[in-house]
């Protein structure tokens, strides 16, 4: 089920769903952002996990000073209480949902309406383990935007149900992505054109999406809805950001300059990788690289 365009089109929406007559879910939120956005601070939930789907583009997390960087596709969780954050990166341009889920001790036993032994067993299955993150399926997406959608039914008992219904099936499919995911995901058939990228980012003439995917031995237009699916962006998008993310390395360098760092990476202009500096990382690289002057250089490596 996807949103209706009206929703689907809104930059930012957060709902308690406890308005809608479902404790376990004070919070389910959904941001579809064309740019980045201020870094994320340092934050915990009291009694309550957040489980988060990055449905495309890509973001970092910090738990414990352990940096998590996910892609489309992936899920991140915090458990109960844990302090996260950011890491100092911006809300990343993408679109991501989250929700948090309270410990059905809170809530007189039980989660979602469920039983309380039923209750018990599904909250034990989701914070028993160390996995926080993993690559989801696309059903977990499909669940969310069921949840979203039927807050503007007009029939609030059968509004409830399903909302109930979507929120049990995106815990238990997120639980099975979990189970069969055997790592950090890892895309074989792209491994070989993600190598070639990283290799010619100070030449983007021969980054075109056409040699890219000769490279995957796909046609254009194959290798195009593959990557988006496999990497959460489109080539060229990939592409850009992994010359943005060059450039934050460069520019934390003492010798660097910003027109020096731009034009060594093949942008046509200072003011073109100026404005795509700040569409990706919320910051302009004059500003980046006066943080970069005054914190370790291993914090940009």
């Amino acid at each position: 089920m996807s949103l209706p365009p009206q929703l689907a089109a809104r930059t930012r929406m957060v709902f308690d769903l406890g308005q809608h007559g479902i404790r376990s879910v004070p919070v389910l939120g959904r941001y579809n952002y064309t740019h980045a956005n201020p870094a994320l601070v340092d934050h915990s939930h009291p009694g309550a996990m957040e489980i988060c789907l990055l449905a495309r583009g890509r973001q970092t997390y910090s738990v414990g000073g352990k940096r998590f960087r996910l892609q489309g596709g992936d899920i991140f969780v915090t458990f109960p209480d844990e302090t996260h954050s950011t890491g100092g990166a911006p809300e990343e341009k993408g679109l991501l949902y989250w929700m948090t889920l309270l410990d059905p001790a809170q809530t007189k036993g039980s989660l979602l309406g469920l039983p309380v032994a039923e209750s018990k067993a599904l909250w034990l299955a989701l914070t028993q383990t160390t996995r926080r993150h993993f690559p989801g399926t696309a059903d977990l997406k499909k669940h969310l935007d069921a949840v979203l959608q039927s807050i503007h039914l007009p029939d609030a008992a059968l509004s409830k149900v399903t909302k109930i219904n979507h929120l049990i099936g995106f815990l238990l499919a997120m639980i099975a992505a979990r189970t069969t995911a055997l790592g950090t995901p890892t895309r074989p058939r792209f491994e070989q054109v993600l190598a070639f990228v990283n290799a010619h980012l100070a030449d983007p003439g021969a980054l075109a999406v056409e040699t890219l995917a000769q490279i995957a031995g796909l046609s254009t237009s194959r290798f195009k809805t593959r990557f988006k699916d496999e990497l959460g962006v489109p080539p060229a998008e990939y592409v850009l950001r992994a010359r943005i993310d060059e450039a934050r390395r460069r520019l934390a360098r003492p010798d660097a300059t910003v027109t020096d760092v731009a034009f060594a990476l093949g942008f046509s202009s200072s003011q073109y990788f100026a404005s795509s500096f700040k569409r990706l990382t919320n910051t302009t690289p004059s500003a980046f690289r006066q943080a970069a002057m005054r914190r370790p250089r291993s914090a940009f490596e």
